[in-house]
């Protein structure tokens, strides 16, 4: 496995998000996203494919959010360390590019928390709450 400090292709990334449950998105979208990154490491194996990524995107100075952390199915509790490695990657360059009182929050499934956690991520309940919604959702 070779950690990249690289954005992936469209595709590829699409692909990834799919494989790794998450919604589908358009190509177009895709690298639209992936143009926005601030940060992004990706883990490829011996076949140059790839089998994981993180990304950071916000501002740049005031707000940081870790998005992405995917890692391909044949790589998860295979005991590669790929999400640990990612996010090794991920808080490196948080440590090292980032302001006195930047912000940095990450919206975590629940089998990701522990995860996060031990990057020093808090549960932000009770202080603060966090909200979602689909873009597309009607008001």
């Amino acid at each position: 496995m070779y950690v990249k400090h690289e954005r992936p292709g469209p595709v590829e990334y699409a692909e990834l998000r799919k494989l790794a449950g998450l919604a589908p998105l358009e190509e177009a979208a895709a690298a639209a996203g992936l143009n926005g990154s601030i940060f992004t490491v990706v883990v490829r194996d011996e076949k140059s494919r790839l089998m994981g990524m993180g990304r950071i995107v916000g501002d740049g100075a005031c707000y940081f959010q870790v998005v992405d952390v995917l890692v391909h199915p044949s790589c998860r509790d295979q005991g590669t360390g790929t999400e640990d490695t990612l996010m090794k990657e991920i808080v490196h360059y948080l440590e090292e590019n980032t302001s006195e009182g930047a912000q940095v929050i990450v919206i975590s499934d629940t089998p990701g928390i522990r995860l996060y956690q031990s990057f020093g991520f808090k549960l932000m309940y009770p202080d603060f709450y966090g909200m979602s919604r689909n873009s597309r959702l009607p008001v």
